[in-house]
């Protein structure tokens, strides 16, 4: 009875044995067709994208070092990918223009009592709306360009008729403030912000580097921000690659990207279609 007992788990190991061995050796060859694969197929109207155009950025010494061509395709690669995966994701407002997706992953989802900055209205409330009939949040709706004055929309939505700059200033009827002013102004000075939605028409580029600075970016769980421009001068498109990189390296993971159909660019350094309004959805990896 030993002996069979023996014999069987003899049989049994070797089974294992023979199986882990055909396995390790099929990996190997998958593994390496895999390699002559990415080899041969690096061919064709592709092949300058891929060798060129980063879906993982650089540090900044490199951006700092590209050609045209590189940030061009960079910067239309990367904003068009995701880094991270959010499972569970709602759309709140219109399912067009003037909706944005937040990330209701158990780690990001915002909880009440909770807060909301919305930067860019263009009179349609429908993401601030739902957003605190949803989550229950107190939601500033900011912007100044709205034939309307600063008012309590309802019991959770307030209006305030300002925009967002990298300063403080006036011009005619507008009043800009930056990201930190505003705090201070509604008191949230230290608060985390757990969405800040940006739809600011080009704003974004002075507006994200003195919250950057500031420190702000860290106290912030979700950005949502339309990136706006076609990145087509070298100067311009290597420092909105920089910012890219600091808003990545500040634990920002873009989990939703959407195109702006209304925003097309046709351009000879990419093969396909582009637009140069990438809506982008970031979670942030340090605030979970």
């Amino acid at each position: 009875m030993a002996l069979l007992e023996v014999g069987a788990r003899y049989s049994h190991v070797a089974s294992i044995t023979d199986k882990t061995n055909r396995w390790k050796i099929g990996h190997k060859s998958r593994r390496s067709s895999l390699v002559i694969h990415s080899k041969t197929s690096n061919v064709g109207p592709l092949k300058e994208l891929r060798e060129q155009g980063q879906v993982v950025l650089p540090d900044k010494d490199r951006i700092a070092k590209m050609t045209l061509s590189e940030a061009f395709r960079t910067y239309h690669s990367y904003l068009d990918n995701v880094d991270t995966l959010c499972y569970r994701k709602l759309r709140m407002g219109r399912l067009g223009d003037g909706g944005w997706e937040i990330c209701d992953d158990g780690d990001y989802r915002p909880i009440a009592p909770c807060i909301v900055y919305s930067f860019g209205i263009n009179n349609d409330f429908s993401f601030d709306d739902d957003t605190a009939k949803v989550y229950e949040c107190q939601v500033f709706a900011f912007d100044p360009s709205m034939n309307q004055v600063s008012y309590q929309r309802s019991p959770r939505v307030r209006f305030i008729r300002m925009g967002i700059d990298g300063r403080d200033y006036k011009r005619a009827s507008w009043e800009m403030r930056t990201f930190t002013s505003m705090k201070k102004l509604l008191n949230h000075t230290g608060r985390v912000v757990d969405v800040l939605k940006m739809d600011v028409e080009g704003s974004e580029w002075p507006s994200l580097p003195n919250i950057v600075s500031s420190g702000e970016l860290s106290k912030v769980r979700q950005l949502l921000v339309e990136y706006h421009g076609p990145c087509t001068e070298k100067n311009d498109c290597i420092n909105r690659l920089k910012l890219l990189k600091d808003i990545y390296d500040a634990g920002f993971r873009k989990f939703y990207v959407h195109k702006n159909h209304h925003c097309t660019l046709n351009n000879a350094l990419f093969p396909v279609l582009r637009t140069f309004c990438y809506e982008i959805h970031y979670v942030n990896i340090n605030h979970m």
